[in-house]
């Protein structure tokens, strides 16, 4: 399996005319005609239900991750603000590059920070910014696409979380030039730098982009995703609704040798758990709505393997069956009245399949449920069992069934018809369960009588 390692390029940003030897397939446009035609505003605000209470796990949970880009404030030499880029403008943006990682410093509230790269490749982008650690400073992060023939800033994509807190967002891009802004909104500190990088994705999965809570998609009482982390820094973002207070099984699914984790926010960013991969965890959530993300633990992951989210009721023990299908020999196969009532037609062997259900309709996963016919002839049982999948489904074959007696006839057009009519009972960890169908004509032969 492939493992991408991110390679940590800190370079400090020089003075803006030392970018201007950025040279690549869009060399003869004027950059400083650039336009923004629309002040940089934050996401529209989503007002969410705040649950009332707390969540309540049963199983080991971890703290949220952190995650940093490799620029601490230690690690950084103040520099003095005469010596930093001018790039405060769209029209004196620093040219970067994809995959380096680079720090700058706001020295005063309301300023920007302008930053300029080519993309020549379809895929995602992906763009991080580490922002000053203190709740009173408040960067936002925006991403523009440049269009080459009007020369404005277009297709914005913002993440505004507040002050204190980490920036990231994603675009799924054909290639072209782009912009990205470091806007104050509140605060700043000239001797401590923000960091941010920008990945490149060849491929992504069908939910993306979904690199902030802005961009996610939303769920009511159940999640079932197949995604995969498809750069180092990715993330994934899942809004999760529940109407009312309910027991949810959680299980992420991750059969790559990267370690990914599920982190469960409330409405502001509180982080209230964190959940490691290939465990199963019940849950109690409250009534509200919950924020979810899922990214590595580490820079590895692969992008070529998916991981599965399943977030569902918990079901309680099986009460009752919905049997879709009983199929047998071709020739006797069917859902026919013989004067009994409509009832499915078996011979040799039969395949039955149907959905295990709780008291509440729930489908129950992973439980064993048994079938069990009583043919005539020395009330012979046969009993096979199954067990169910994640939806509640089962498959379960009898593969050889003795003849039938023939103690029923039924007369039709140009035959008579004889048959047994059998018990088929269905059973969970013991219990008898209600069922859609309870008996089966077990056929027997036929013999031609034209009228």
């Amino acid at each position: 399996m492939k493992k991408f390692i991110v390679s940590l390029l800190i370079a400090f940003l020089v003075p803006v005319f030392g970018f201007l030897n950025y040279v690549n397939a869009s060399e003869t446009l004027d950059f400083s005609k650039v336009q923004l035609q629309n002040s940089l505003e934050k996401n529209t605000t989503i007002n969410f239900e705040s649950p009332e209470e707390m969540i309540k796990i049963q199983g080991n949970t971890r703290s949220v991750l952190e995650k940093s880009i490799g620029v601490k404030k230690n690690e950084v030499k103040p520099t003095k603000v005469s010596d930093q880029a001018t790039n405060d403008s769209p029209n004196n943006a620093a040219a970067i590059d994809i995959g380096g990682v680079y720090k700058d410093y706001i020295t005063e509230e309301g300023q920007q920070k302008w930053y300029r790269f080519e993309n020549s490749m379809a895929g995602k982008l992906t763009v991080v910014m580490q922002t000053v650690q203190s709740t009173s400073i408040d960067y936002d992060l925006h991403l523009f696409k440049l269009n080459e023939e009007t020369m404005t800033l277009e297709e914005v994509v913002t993440s505004s979380y507040g002050g204190g807190k980490n920036e990231q967002l994603s675009k799924l891009t054909e290639g072209g030039i782009y912009y990205i802004a470091v806007n104050s909104v509140s605060g700043a500190d000239p001797n401590s730098p923000f960091a941010f990088l920008v990945q490149h994705s060849p491929s992504y999965d069908q939910n993306e982009p979904d690199d902030n809570i802005y961009q996610a998609s939303a769920y009511l009482n159940n999640i079932y995703l197949s995604q995969t982390i498809d750069n180092g820094y990715d993330m994934d973002w899942i809004i999760f609704q529940v109407d009312e207070e309910k027991t949810f099984t959680v299980n992420l699914n991750n059969p790559s040798s990267a370690n990914y984790q599920l982190d469960i926010f409330d409405p502001e960013l509180n982080a209230l758990a964190g959940l490691g991969d290939n465990t199963n965890y019940s849950i109690v959530f409250p009534a509200g709505t919950y924020l979810l993300r899922v990214q590595s633990t580490s820079l590895e992951h692969d992008a070529d393997q998916k991981y599965t989210l399943d977030i569902r009721e918990k079901a309680k023990e099986g009460t009752s069956v919905v049997i879709s299908n009983i199929s047998t020999d071709d020739n006797v196969e069917g859902y026919i009245d013989y004067g009994y009532g409509y009832k499915y037609r078996i011979k040799n062997f039969i395949n039955v399949k149907g959905q295990l259900f709780d008291e509440n309709g729930i489908t129950v996963p992973n439980a064993n449920v048994e079938a069990r016919i009583v043919a005539v002839r020395n009330d012979k049982v046969y009993m096979e069992s199954s067990t169910t999948d994640r939806n509640g489904n089962f498959i379960i074959e009898i593969p050889s069934i003795q003849e039938a007696a023939g103690k029923y006839a039924y007369t039709a057009p140009a035959s008579h018809h004889y048959f047994d009519i059998i018990p088929i009972v269905f059973l969970s960890n013991g219990n008898i369960l209600d069922s859609n169908e309870n008996s089966l004509y077990h056929f027997a032969y036929s013999m031609y009588r034209p009228h």
